[in-house]
């Protein structure tokens, strides 16, 4: 048994943020995605990245999925990365008078640390000027104390319901691991279920992992609200209204793809 590649794993994360440095040289790009590239390749090689299961899964789609927002990123319409701008940024350099601020490439070392973070995590593109127009939930008032207090109501809410809908899985001999084989999948587990009872378990577990997502979006709003390093406003809720998911391709579109709407659109 050899070792689970947790530091290809941790480097390449690292990785996904550096190669979106703004610089507008090119060479720097192609060396660091070359990198990636190899990173990835010695991660999938690895005989031990199939197990667990879950942290298979995880590290996969994290993998596959930096690489598409990456991409999408670098040949979005307009030179990378000045074309990619945050609002607030627009807002300063037209109040002191100087479009040249608002520009990446331009900014101090400093700055341009901070922003390398914000894009490479900000999927929705919340705050950018290239923010969906149609595709977020309303942004949040920018009342600081009545933001945290809903967001602390929310986040117990979630708690709750993750709960509710874990407690349908593990209450069920279906999904004891202990009556599988270990290489056994969720398919599997699901396939020992009668046709009739899978539907509910299928829809406990959406709502176990969207209700786990607002959660973690929960408790980061109130941290970075909370110490103000953000505006409530950059922080509408993770899913869309369950209400507005009356067909197939609202739910996919806007209830629940929201997360990948900015380039899936």
């Amino acid at each position: 048994m050899g070792r689970y590649p947790w530091t290809e794993v941790l480097l390449f994360e690292g990785l996904h943020i550096a190669v979106l440095y703004p610089t507008p040289h090119h060479a720097y790009r192609v060396a660091v995605l070359a990198t990636m590239i190899y990173l990835s390749s010695k991660i999938y090689s690895t005989p031990e990245v199939t197990d667990p299961l879950t942290v298979t899964y995880t590290v996969g789609f994290m993998v596959g999925f930096q690489f598409i927002f990456i991409a999408y990123l670098l040949s979005a319409e307009g030179a990378f990365p000045d074309n990619w701008r945050r609002v607030r940024d627009e807002a300063h350099a037209k109040a002191v008078g100087d479009g040249s601020n608002s520009r990446p490439s331009g900014f101090s070392l400093t700055k341009k640390l901070w922003w390398m973070v914000d894009i490479a995590y900000s999927v929705r593109m919340v705050g950018w000027i290239q923010e969906p127009q149609n595709g977020i939930p309303p942004h949040p008032p920018p009342s600081r104390r009545t933001f945290l207090w809903k967001t602390f109501l929310k986040l117990i809410i979630n708690n709750i319901i993750a709960d509710f809908s874990t407690s349908a899985l593990a209450l069920s001999p279906a999904f004891d691991r202990r009556v599988h084989d270990p290489s056994d999948g969720p398919e599997t587990y699901l396939s020992a279920v009668p046709l009739l009872h899978r539907a509910p378990y299928i829809l406990s577990y959406g709502i176990m992992m969207g209700t786990g997502t607002g959660v973690v979006h929960n408790i980061m709003a109130l941290v970075c609200v909370g110490i103000f390093r953000s505006s409530p406003t950059l922080w509408p809720d993770i899913w869309g209204r369950w209400g507005d998911a009356y067909t197939l391709r609202k739910l996919w579109g806007y209830a629940y793809q929201l997360s990948y709407h900015v380039f899936v659109e």
